[in-house]
């Protein structure tokens, strides 16, 4: 692996928050019902597509070089 990216463009970072959250959020005794699981998703989906898109303006308003 020669190529790199953002954590926040990783499955696997992604999957591995969820798991954390989800067994977080179970040990304080919450739970999450079938139709909210099959959801969660698209959910985290809008999220990290959110989150991508504010790193993205931020990253170029920030930027001190121009893109050529």
């Amino acid at each position: 692996m020669t190529d790199t990216k953002s954590p926040f463009a990783s499955r696997a970072v992604w999957g591995g928050v969820t798991a954390v959250v989800g067994s977080g959020l179970g040990l304080l005794g919450y739970t999450i019902s079938p139709a909210d699981a099959q959801a969660l998703p698209v959910l985290l989906s809008s999220v990290a597509a959110g989150v991508g898109g504010i790193v993205a303006i931020v990253g170029r308003v920030r930027a001190s070089k121009k893109i050529r």
